[in-house]
């Protein structure tokens, strides 16, 4: 395994954990410092495809700018931090239709697009 694998490997399930963390999270200064770590892991997979000018951008501008607002934002604001899992079986008949239209959409224009082969009726009436 290549030390580029290995670094990509490592960025991508930083992302994951800390985008998931981003929302799960009841204090609104972690979340802002785990949507810091997201920009971050981004623009070193970025930085990984060879998309250097993009990963900086990505760093100036989300990290620096409105990641740093965000935190400021948050920092001045009292903000008061509730239970989210006491109402989560009233919203969760609504979440799951929205996520049956969601996933069914996708699976209509995922088959309707993408052909196994196109060209397979071409190829065997030459075949002789």
């Amino acid at each position: 395994m290549s030390f580029d694998s290995l670094l990509y490997y490592i960025l991508s399930v930083t992302l994951v954990i800390s985008s998931m963390l981003v929302i799960s999270v009841n204090n609104t200064v972690y979340s802002v410092l785990f949507l810091v770590l997201c920009f971050i892991a981004s623009a070193g997979l970025l930085f990984l495809l060879d998309c250097e000018f993009m990963s900086l951008i990505f760093v100036v501008i989300y990290v620096g700018a409105i990641a740093v607002l965000f935190l400021f934002v948050v920092m001045m604001l009292d903000v008061k931090v509730t239970s989210s899992f006491k109402d989560i079986f009233k919203y969760f008949p609504v979440g799951m239709l929205l996520c049956f239209v969601f996933l069914s959409e996708l699976a209509l224009i995922f088959f309707d697009s993408f052909y196994v082969n196109p060209y397979v009726d071409s190829f065997s009436s030459n075949a002789h």
